[in-house]
């Protein structure tokens, strides 16, 4: 009888932290996060929950842009930044659907002529998802 509890229970351990090695870790970074999920600046011709702006938008340094999201749940966050580029441009409650910054120097397009602008969307500070667009951002006029 002891055996057989304490089979158990050592089954119940390993089935307990391979679940804890899958669930999300709540400390990632942003670009950690996107290191993980985005491989390719062209990943498809949906940008996910962004309504605005549509993919392959030229934008141009100094200039004042809006992202817009679909309605959304009013306990999600979200970080808007340029993959591998800038900082956080833009975030906080999804409630606000719009956000707005001005684009800054170092999110100007480089050789392939694209900038892949990321919104990082969190839920109690969970991954829910990652929205993104591809930008044409140019230098200042």
């Amino acid at each position: 009888m002891r055996l057989a509890i304490l089979v158990t229970l050592a089954i119940a351990l390993v089935f307990s932290f391979t679940n804890a090695l899958l669930v999300p870790h709540m400390a990632m970074t942003d670009e950690e996060i996107n290191n993980l999920l985005i491989t390719d600046q062209n990943l498809s011709d949906s940008p996910g929950d962004i309504i605005s702006p549509q993919n392959n938008a030229i934008w141009y340094v100094g200039q004042h842009v809006n992202v817009t999201f679909r309605q959304e749940d009013p306990n999600e966050t979200v970080s808007i930044f340029f993959f591998n580029q800038t900082k956080t441009l833009a975030g906080g409650p999804l409630t606000r659907n719009t956000f707005d910054f001005v684009v800054p120097p170092e999110a100007v397009s480089q050789n392939n002529g694209s900038s892949l602008l990321v919104a990082v969307r969190r839920r109690n500070r969970y991954l829910q998802s990652v929205d993104a667009v591809v930008i044409e951002v140019l230098p200042a006029k």
